[in-house]
């Protein structure tokens, strides 16, 4: 017979972060920004809408110390990372869904005053919109930030590098070759997608359920299909206006959609339906906690004990019921664990 233990919580020796630390490290970032908003910024009058820091030579700068960065911020320790960081990933999401939402409306605004549903190769009233959309892509390597600082190293996957670096340069093709017309449909749907990820991240942050975060990985394939459709109808429908920029940006477009798509999907297979494997050498408080931690943790349960002889329910909030022990009665639901997508930035 196991008995339940209970662990004491050791208050941490570390100071909690300062609001003027605070402070000065979003004024830093705001800084940046304005700095980066002035030399590139896409006006909608203007096309094609090329600017000085959309040479080549700056997502190599920033792709290159992205890279360069995740070594470097795998050796850092914080001793008190959930106090430190918690209220920076709490304004980080909030400020992704709300800078999402705008890009969203900004192309439906853009749609229901002129901009061709389909078949446009020069209209520019969602250039704004998709510069917005480039930019982004950059802010998001915070989200790489915040994992390896939360010592998190596994979410700091092949996709998850892959994906951030290749779609930036995507994306900085795109505003290059073709800002305006079709091209911005991905930026629609990524955007879209975004709001539901990163609304996700806030609300579990926040300690709230989110009833669509099952749902991410598979809006996320969609979106790769939809996108390699659409271009595949931007051809059908451009054909005699199509230049060879066009069909550069459109080819790694859809390279970019189907190598995520392969990813994405080996990813899907291996996390969702991983069978729980039962053992019987573990006590019920261990088993609590593995699943605690695969909830906090965003981690798939690799094992999971079955209950003790008493009748005790166990929840995996990721992916439901994992076992269930009642009356003496066993029964053991080997059904697909649900991984949290914390790592799909998207």
């Amino acid at each position: 017979m196991c008995s339940k233990t209970q662990t004491k919580t050791t208050s941490s020796s570390s100071p909690p972060a300062s609001f003027a630390g605070q402070m000065i490290c979003l004024s830093v970032v705001t800084c940046v920004l304005a700095v980066w908003c002035k030399f590139t910024f896409v006006d909608e009058s203007t096309y094609p809408p090329l600017a000085p820091l959309h040479s080549a030579k700056t997502p190599l700068a920033l792709t290159t110390l992205y890279l360069l960065s995740i070594p470097l911020l795998k050796t850092f320790k914080l001793s008190n990372p959930k106090s430190l960081l918690l209220p920076s990933m709490l304004l980080y999401n909030l400020f992704q869904v709300t800078l999402n939402i705008y890009t969203v409306a900004l192309i439906l605004h853009s749609l229901k005053n002129g901009h061709p549903l389909i078949g446009s190769t020069t209209s520019p009233l969602c250039s704004t919109a998709i510069w917005i959309h480039y930019t982004n892509k950059y802010l998001e390597f915070l989200d790489t930030t915040f994992m390896l600082l939360r010592q998190r190293h596994d979410q700091v996957s092949f996709l998850h590098v892959y994906h951030h670096f290749t779609i930036t340069w995507a994306w900085y093709f795109g505003v290059l070759l073709w800002a305006g017309g079709d091209s911005y449909f991905g930026a629609l749907l990524n955007s879209g997608i975004h709001v539901m990820m990163y609304g996700y991240y806030a609300m579990t942050l926040l300690g709230m359920k989110c009833p669509w975060k099952r749902y991410l990985t598979v809006a996320q394939l969609m979106q790769f299909v939809s996108v390699v459709l659409f271009t595949v109808g931007c051809v059908y429908y451009n054909w005699r206006r199509l230049e060879g920029r066009h069909f550069m940006a459109m080819g790694i477009q859809v390279g970019e959609m189907g190598s995520l798509f392969f990813l994405f999907s080996k990813f899907y297979k291996k996390s969702y339906t991983k069978k729980i494997k039962g053992t019987d050498d573990l006590p019920i408080d261990e088993c609590q906690n593995a699943i605690q931690e695969g909830v906090e943790n965003n981690m798939y349960v690799d094992q999971c004990a079955q209950a003790v002889k008493e009748g005790v329910v166990g929840i995996n909030e990721v992916g439901g019921v994992v076992y269930s022990r009642l009356e003496g009665k066993e029964r053991v639901l080997k059904g697909a664990v649900k991984k949290n997508s914390w790592s799909m930035v998207g």
